[in-house]
């Protein structure tokens, strides 16, 4: 309709009206869908399959994304002094810009254990960098976590499934189990849009 209003002006009907009918703050605001996320059943297939897996460093980033809701580029700058310990617990450091504003993630221990092992064995001695997950003295690339993510998920048997919705699938994990929208928020690092 309101394409038909502007295009009767600008063929020149006779009967056009002099002035605009509808504006395009008049129409009605589309949804979003919802973001795609794994239903429990899935995500637990996609940690057993990761489990399963011969290749360390597919393990290692399945992990690091289904448990802690990093984004990709988060993960592949990581570095090895990324875990520390605050107390009795360890935690995830994830730097945030220029300023410095790192953010903690709670670490599960058994991914704690997974990256002890993954220091400790798997990752080459010698590196001229300090990233976590090196190949070839560089950071991994963005294909080759697409990759682990697409074996894994297909071994899984659950289709595809990307890191975003890894990061989705957690943060609907913690409001289902009743975490609040605003403390998700802050481990996701996510500006709080109340009302949703």
């Amino acid at each position: 309709l309101h394409c038909f209003l502007i295009r009767i002006t600008e063929w020149g009907y006779p009967t056009a009206p002099t002035r605009p009918l509808m504006f395009p703050g008049d129409l009605p605001i589309i949804d979003k869908p919802l973001p795609r996320f794994l239903d429990d059943a899935a995500a637990a297939k996609l940690l057993r399959a990761a489990r399963a897996d011969h290749d360390p460093l597919s393990r290692l980033i399945v992990e690091l994304l289904a448990r802690t809701g990093i984004r990709r580029g988060e993960l592949l700058a990581l570095t090895v002094d990324a875990v520390v310990q605050i107390g009795s617990a360890y935690w995830l450091r994830i730097p945030i810009g220029k300023l410095h504003n790192d953010r903690y993630i709670p670490l599960h221990p058994q991914l704690k254990e997974l990256l002890d092992d993954w220091i400790t064995h798997h990752r080459p001695a010698g590196l001229r960098t300090n990233c976590l997950l090196p190949k070839h003295n560089r950071p991994i690339s963005d294909h080759r976590i697409t990759k682990a993510l697409t074996r894994l998920a297909e071994a899984a048997g659950i289709g595809n499934v990307t890191a975003h919705q890894l990061r989705h699938t957690l943060a609907t994990q913690a409001i289902n189990r009743g975490m609040s929208l605003e403390a998700i928020a802050v481990a996701l690092s996510v500006p709080v849009m109340i009302g949703i």
